[in-house]
């Protein structure tokens, strides 16, 4: 961010806390780390499934998410369905059986479906062991859920109560976008 953006996004952030965090009575915020332990990502499933399967086009160079081509493909004929549930197998099946073509060029010549991880993974310590392999959170709520009954004990809150999580989340995206 330029530095009249970055007052902006900060101004923007304070107001946010402000008016969600600081006004009401139940809620609590949350700032941690943005290294975890990988053992609460396999846990909870995203070194697994934290992906999206993306495949490109041979014609133009062009990379596609498949789902969202097949959910374009549902919403053309009028089908109110989504593809998340379907494996990539189904996918490809469905691109060919569809006929999908590229939306940039048209063209119906695409890879195979691979599963393109979201997920950064980096090293805690110097050596370069599976044991030191950490991920940089791909979202913020994780910590909420791995420290709930930490935040419980620490702010003597009873059962129901609110928590808000702020700072970075790094995802590997192919469209990332600069969202505040």
């Amino acid at each position: 961010y330029w530095p009249y953006w970055s007052l902006l996004k900060e101004n923007i952030k304070n107001l946010w806390i402000k008016e969600f965090v600081q006004k009401k009575t139940d809620m609590m915020l949350l700032d941690s780390a943005i290294l975890m332990n990988s053992q609460v990502w396999l846990t909870s499933g995203h070194v697994w499934g934290f992906s999206d399967p993306l495949m490109d086009c041979k014609s133009c160079k062009s990379r596609h998410r498949a789902d969202k081509l097949i959910e374009d493909d549902y919403a053309k004929k009028g089908i109110d369905e989504v593809a998340d549930g379907m494996s990539r197998e189904e996918m490809e099946w469905y691109i060919e059986w569809s006929e999908i073509v590229c939306p940039n060029c048209a063209k119906k010549d695409f890879t195979e479906i691979k599963q393109f991880n979201l997920m950064f993974k980096t090293h805690q310590w110097v050596t370069d062991n599976t044991w030191s392999e950490v991920y940089l959170r791909p979202e913020t709520a994780q910590w909420i859920f791995v420290n709930f009954a930490n935040i419980a004990r620490s702010s003597r809150r009873k059962i129901p109560f609110w928590v808000a999580q702020v700072g970075k989340s790094f995802r590997n995206e192919i469209t990332p976008g600069n969202f505040i």
